[in-house]
């Protein structure tokens, strides 16, 4: 509950060094965050997940790479914003970028099933939006609070179009 308009719940703690869930689903569900990296960054991979969508299947591998490109700047962010975490804090399975990114697939899965009067899909898009924006508000407080650690892949490749990674043969010494 915002008890003040800023964002604050008015509970002791820190102050989430992150955009919290409300505003996070304003920027994936079309309202351009402009003044915030974060929130920038997670308006644009909706857009991204809309044209996606919109695209007759084929070659999407432009569309994955500006994906990659915004959750890596996504989770810089994160980590420039953030404390660092307890070495004992428990390893959370996905960036906070990965997170976001979900969550503007499904709200551009949303819109789709709502525009084409897809009824089951629409509730099921829904739901798991709002499960997802849920699990980003948890997530937050625990990296504010030092007591989540996120993956350490700010280095790693971006994803290929079919959405798997590459991984590259190490040569063997023989």
């Amino acid at each position: 509950m915002d008890t003040d308009g800023g964002g604050s719940t008015g509970r002791p703690g820190p102050e989430p060094v992150l955009p919290d869930r409300a505003q996070m689903m304003q920027a994936v569900c079309g309202v351009a965050g402009a003044s915030d990296p974060v929130l920038s960054a997670a308006h644009e991979l909706a857009t991204l997940h809309e044209r996606r969508e919109q695209q007759i299947p084929g070659d999407t591998s432009e569309i994955d790479w500006a994906r990659a490109r915004l959750v890596c700047e996504i989770d810089r962010w994160v980590v420039i914003r953030s404390p660092t975490p307890a070495t004992s804090a428990p390893m959370h399975t996905e960036s906070i970028g990965a997170v976001v990114d979900r969550m503007a697939h499904f709200a551009a899965l949303t819109y789709r099933a709502l525009a084409c009067g897809a009824e089951s899909q629409l509730r099921a898009a829904q739901q798991r939006l709002h499960e997802l924006a849920c699990g980003y508000d948890d997530l937050i407080t625990e990296v504010a609070t030092g007591a989540r650690r996120l993956p350490d892949g700010l280095d790693t490749d971006p994803p290929e179009s079919d959405g798997t990674q590459q991984v590259r043969e190490i040569p063997r010494n023989e």
